[in-house]
């Protein structure tokens, strides 16, 4: 029976060997394109993984470049910039103006004697001291300094005059009123080159030696007494 029916099946293929060729031809045509386009699908996936694996990573562009190529591109808002923090300044204290003259302050002028000699009796404040003139012990209130008759006498310091009057015991007297003291010059000649109410200069002549009634029996001489504060001091203390 099987024999018979594969015979029946080769009969009839042997009658339609046109059509069984065709399907075979369209069987192959189709199988070849297949793996054509199967084998071509590979080539491009290939090629695409390949093309992905050799593109370098794009690298992150500096800040100058990015903004250059904004200011390249019109209408293009740029970022702001962030300000720096502000440093605080140190305040400033006002100081003088460069220009304006440097006042330097001005020494502090020492009280000179009044006359070129040497002081050879001392001031004795409170102690008694013995007078030749007199003959007798008394206190004695300034210093004398040794000068020839009609000696220059000059101001021991800037002052203004204060009197001019003549003593019994001292001759003529100059008292000047000078920064904090009064100087009182005694034993001048009654021609002074001063006069009352006058402002004096340190160095400044005045008068010129005479003659001092309670002292004659010493050498010629100057007797100089420092008031301050109403009462007497050691002239000393201004010429140191």
């Amino acid at each position: 029976m099987k024999n018979k029916l594969f015979g029946r099946l080769g009969d009839s293929l042997k009658g339609n060997w046109l059509i069984v060729f065709l399907l075979v031809s369209v069987i192959s045509a189709g199988l070849f394109t297949y793996r054509t386009v199967t084998g071509i699908n590979r080539r491009l996936e290939n090629q695409r993984l390949q093309d992905i694996e050799s593109t370098p990573e794009p690298q992150p562009q500096p800040a100058e470049d990015v903004q250059d190529v904004q200011q390249q591109q019109p209408n293009v808002p740029l970022p702001a910039k962030p300000s720096p923090t502000a440093t605080p300044k140190p305040q400033q204290t006002q100081t003088e103006p460069e220009n304006q003259p440097v006042v330097e302050p001005q020494p502090v002028k020492k009280f000179v004697l009044p006359v070129n000699g040497k002081i050879f009796f001392a001031y004795s404040g409170d102690e008694l001291v013995y007078n030749r003139t007199l003959d007798d012990w008394r206190t004695h209130n300034g210093i004398d300094v040794s000068a020839a008759p009609n000696d220059r006498v000059k101001a021991g310091a800037d002052g203004t005059v204060k009197q001019i009057y003549e003593d019994g015991m001292l001759g003529t007297v100059i008292e000047v009123e000078h920064d904090g003291f009064t100087a009182r010059y005694c034993g001048l000649n009654p021609s002074t080159y001063v006069k009352t109410g006058e402002t004096v200069t340190q160095g400044q002549t005045m008068g010129t030696v005479g003659e001092i009634s309670m002292e004659v029996a010493e050498e010629s001489h100057i007797h100089l007494e420092i008031i301050k504060d109403g009462k007497t001091v050691n002239p000393d203390i201004l010429l140191k």
